[in-house]
């Protein structure tokens, strides 16, 4: 029953709940794992390079997104709100590149947008200070390294979180539109400077593992008591239940997908572009589907399997093998090994 760009004409209530427990913490997680390879990649690089990088790789995504990917989306949107009946060419030529607003307005929508390539902006924007601070830091760090504890790493960010649902709630409501978002913000800020931090800290990545069936059960019972509750202590319990479950999906991957992978580096260099294709895929896959009346479960399933499989197939046939196509996606021009999100099996030592 919330809000989102296309939604099929059936409603079933009951899956509200699986699809918030899963929603919960996507975000946390991967500004998290963002952060833990942004570490890496700068211990590599140097700072000046980082940024370089950064800004050569993903400001190219976030523009092509904007002018090119999203705006198919929008316009399914439009016509299936009845609110545009042209054809796509005359709506993106005359519409949507030349930013007119009236037939968006009444949606409280602007064109052009990010919609959900707003991850990729922020990314952006949390590496540039980023990169400043670890070239201030790494000059002015003397000899030894002084650990935050890492019982503090368990409990400093559940508090961020849950303080950034109840912001999210009753001050800044979100918007995902960078300058007035700053509930939002808490939480993603600190999430990606804990995965930067904890990259290559030991003791960390041996705790989530060790204990991962147990920030399971932690994560079990704190959705059940987020079911119980109303604002504010919904969103408070909301971002204890992200942050444990962050912990308890690092654990597993600290123990089974720690080590080198042909596949996984192969997973690792499709995220980005899958990440920008798949909502303009799923809006189209839903818009042409629900036309079809199909029962409910093979409705759902028929969407699932035809947004996965366009990205997969983009992906491969039409972005991976060129090198501008790369470019466009926020890929080296070259195919070269992605830099895993975990961790390595030996300590970061900068």
């Amino acid at each position: 029953t919330w809000h989102y760009n296309l939604k099929s004409p059936r409603i079933l209530p009951e899956i509200e709940l699986p699809m918030s427990a899963l929603g919960a913490f996507r975000l946390a997680l991967l500004f998290f794992i963002s952060g833990v390879a942004s570490r890496f990649l700068i211990a590599r690089l140097g700072a000046g390079r980082y940024a370089w990088d950064r800004v050569r790789r993903l400001l190219p995504a976030i523009l092509f997104a904007m002018f090119v990917v999203i705006p198919p989306q929008t316009y399914i949107e439009l016509v299936d709100k009845g609110v545009w009946h042209g054809d796509y060419w005359t709506f993106w030529t005359t519409q949507y590149l030349p930013a007119k607003q009236a037939l968006v307005r009444p949606l409280h929508k602007t064109m052009p947008t990010w919609d959900h390539v707003w991850f990729v902006v922020y990314l952006l924007v949390y590496s540039l200070p980023f990169a400043l601070g670890f070239a201030i830091t790494h000059r002015a760090k003397k000899t030894g390294r002084h650990r935050i504890p890492v019982a503090v790493l368990m409990i400093a960010p559940a508090l961020a979180l849950a303080a950034s649902g109840v912001l999210q709630f009753a001050v800044f409501p979100r918007t995902d539109a960078l300058f007035n978002d700053w509930g939002s913000h808490v939480g993603w800020v600190s999430m990606f400077a804990l995965g930067a931090y904890v990259a290559g800290y030991d003791a960390f990545w041996e705790t989530v593992r060790r204990y991962r069936a147990v920030s399971l059960a932690v994560a079990a019972l704190l959705l059940a008591a987020r079911s119980l509750v109303n604002d504010p202590y919904w969103s408070a319990f909301n971002g204890l239940y992200a942050w444990t479950m962050v912990c308890t999906l690092s654990g597993f991957a600290a123990q089974y997908l720690n080590r080198p992978s042909k596949a996984l580096s192969h997973l690792n260099e499709a995220v980005l572009p899958i990440y920008i294709l798949h909502q303009p895929i799923l809006l189209f896959a839903a818009y042409t589907i629900f036309k079809l009346n199909l029962p409910l479960p093979l409705e759902a399933a028929a969407i699932a399997a035809t947004t996965a499989a366009g990205c997969f197939a983009i992906y491969e046939i039409v972005i991976r093998p060129f090198g501008i196509m790369r470019f466009f996606f926020g890929l080296k021009f070259r195919s070269m090994p992605a830099a895993s999100a975990l961790p390595p099996p030996v300590s970061l030592r900068a």
